[in-house]
């Protein structure tokens, strides 16, 4: 009895301490989360429905931009209308999207902010499965709407998310993820392993399935964003036998006419031996290193033919 009374306790100690933590660490990211309320637009974009609304956004920098998700904007709205912690309001403008990992950058007109301390970060390589984390949206009011969970996994989404048991949907799409003190973890968006349509993985939202962005990878694809030009995910036009991608070798079963690959040689047949210097010894690690990859990227890929190794460059173009 003793035994089980002081293991509740112990337990019941280590949920409070952890509990405790979160209005700290919501406290910590708190003045970089913007509200975003965004006027007209498309009423239908696909198959998918979407209307104006209110969406989180992170503040970068003195210099006004936003990082935001590319959900918030599918509707393409005619007016963005930037809420700050303060509760100053500036508009915003769209400078540019990506594609690949469904982000949007923003910058507030007329911004003026003054010297402000970075947002605290993790790298990707620090981020363990199993820790607690918070995702944190600014939607409904001043104070920030939370959802807590777990990371549920690493490396999901062709390598280009991490996984959260934690409430994701349009409530914090856009917002963050963060731990338990306050550093950034990613930003929520909705992905999907089967599909790159806009809206893909959306229906997964509070369902327990929620995608992020590693805030690591968004900090270094930031310049290219900063540029003013969208992002489009890569198209180098060769594939594996659908029931073999997580299983099978790297030998090409199929190749777009026209493509890349094919213009470079790569036909039915061949084995892939290595990306860029990387050993790509399944089908998988194949399609995980080029489902990350951006138009006008270029690839050196060595494969095997007969026997006898090959090197080629690839230049991935737009897979719209």
């Amino acid at each position: 009895m003793r035994i089980s009374i002081l293991l509740l306790s112990l337990l019941f100690t280590t949920n409070f301490c952890a509990t405790a933590d979160v209005p700290n660490a919501v406290q910590t990211a708190a003045p970089y989360l913007v509200r975003i309320e965004t006027i007209g637009g498309h009423e239908k974009v696909g198959r998918e429905f979407a209307n104006e609304g209110t969406s989180t956004g992170i503040l970068l920098d003195k210099e006004g931009y936003i990082l935001t998700g590319a959900f918030n904007f599918l509707h393409d709205p005619t007016s963005i209308l930037l809420v700050f912690p303060d509760g100053t309001k500036k508009v915003a403008n769209k400078i540019a999207t990506d594609h690949l990992r469904m982000l949007t950058l923003l910058k507030a007109n007329d911004f003026t902010g003054g010297e402000m301390t970075p947002l605290p970060m993790r790298s990707k390589e620090s981020i363990r499965v199993g820790e607690r984390c918070i995702a944190v949206g600014a939607v409904f009011s001043a104070e920030p709407n939370v959802a807590l969970g777990i990371i549920s996994g690493k490396d999901r989404i062709w390598g280009k998310a991490i996984q959260t048991d934690a409430a994701i949907g349009p409530n914090n799409y856009g917002g963050l993820l963060i731990d338990m003190q306050g550093n950034a973890l990613g930003i929520p968006v909705p992905l999907s392993m089967m599909s790159q349509e806009v809206a893909a993985g959306a229906e997964m939202y509070d369902g327990g399935v929620g995608m992020v962005i590693p805030w690591e990878d968004a900090m270094t694809l930031l310049p290219k964003y900063k540029e003013g030009k969208d992002l489009l995910p890569g198209l180098l036009g060769f594939g594996f036998k659908e029931n073999q991608t997580f299983i099978g070798e790297p030998v090409i079963v199929a190749v777009r006419p026209d493509s890349p690959a094919a213009n470079a040689g790569l036909n039915v047949g061949v084995r892939i031996v290595r990306i860029d210097g990387v050993p790509m010894p399944t089908a998988l690690a194949v399609t995980k290193n080029i489902r990350k990859r951006y138009a006008d990227e270029t690839l050196t890929i060595v494969f095997a033919r007969e026997g006898a190794e090959q090197t080629v460059s690839l230049t991935a173009t737009a897979n719209n």
